[in-house]
């Protein structure tokens, strides 16, 4: 196993919101770490070394394997305990308080963007749905 390699993927499927792969980079490297397995360089100019790697790794990794249960077990994608907070990407408009009452009001497209800084859900709003 390519430890650094198995990291980079795990990068790219968070950026790329591929939950399946993003569980599964993540339970390998936490897999090859338990058997002993150096850590990849989480980053690689920083020259915090191998234990500070080893931590940052298992920690992100135990979050993203669970996050991504949580997400490929409900039908919307919406993980349980992730506080609701929707804005449209068309206008900014703000969502209401629950996934329910935004399909019932019209809004579609809603997707779990974690990634984003002051929302946790992207959609269409009932005007930019159409």
């Amino acid at each position: 196993m390519d430890p650094q390699a198995t990291w980079d993927e795990l990068l790219d499927a968070w950026r790329k919101r591929d939950w399946q792969r993003m569980q599964e980079a993540s339970e390998s490297l936490l897999n090859w770490l338990k058997r002993g397995g150096f850590p990849p360089e989480v980053f690689p100019t920083s020259g915090m070394g191998s234990e500070w790697n080893q931590k940052v790794v298992q920690s992100a990794c135990t979050y993203m394997v669970d996050l991504a249960r949580r997400v490929m077990a409900d039908p919307n994608g919406i993980p349980a305990g992730v506080p609701f907070t929707l804005s449209c990407f068309e206008c900014s408009e703000e969502g209401p308080d629950t996934y329910d009452e935004a399909i019932c009001e019209g809004w579609t497209e809603i997707e779990f963007r974690p990634e984003c800084c002051a929302e946790n859900f992207l959609g269409a709003c009932p005007e930019h749905s159409e």
